[in-house]
């Protein structure tokens, strides 16, 4: 029994043969190797900001999450180490204002006390990053002005 064998020419290299197809490598990209990620449903949001939470927190190497986000955000988690208390996420909602970006808020409570987050993502050709990720403390009270007595 013979086993015939077909060579493909190289798409930029060699003129194709007769009746032979030639696929750019632009066209073998969009062909399905690199498809573009799904969209994300409310538990992968969560999963991604507790790692973007403990990156905040310290418990997590920032480089870690680098892929996943912006060099602005990035910028922000992997600033000055301060001892921060544990941040966990009690409720999270999210919204798809446009098909490709994804917007979450977040309720995040640390020694008993809560707080709002609010974070932006947005769909790449490699996948989805965080462009915006804040974390709201209420501020700290004034101190009263002492009246002389």
């Amino acid at each position: 029994m013979i086993e015939e064998h077909r060579v493909r020419t190289l798409a930029d290299y060699e003129v194709p043969r007769p009746g032979e197809q030639s696929v750019t490598p632009r066209e073998h990209r969009r062909a399905g190797r690199c498809p573009a990620p799904r969209q994300l449903d409310a538990g992968e949001v969560g999963h991604l900001l507790n790692m973007l939470l403990e990156a905040y927190d310290g418990r997590r190497p920032a480089a870690q999450v680098r892929a996943l986000v912006a060099p602005e955000v990035y910028a922000g988690l992997s600033g000055p180490r301060l001892p921060r208390p544990r941040h966990r996420t009690q409720t999270i909602h999210t919204c798809t204002p446009a098909p490709d970006v994804v917007e979450a808020c977040a309720r995040v409570e640390a020694d008993g006390r809560s707080f709002a987050l609010a974070a932006r993502f947005t769909r790449t050709p490699t996948g989805w990053r965080c462009e915006r990720f804040a974390l709201l403390r209420p501020q700290q009270p004034a101190h009263p002005n002492r009246r002389a007595a």
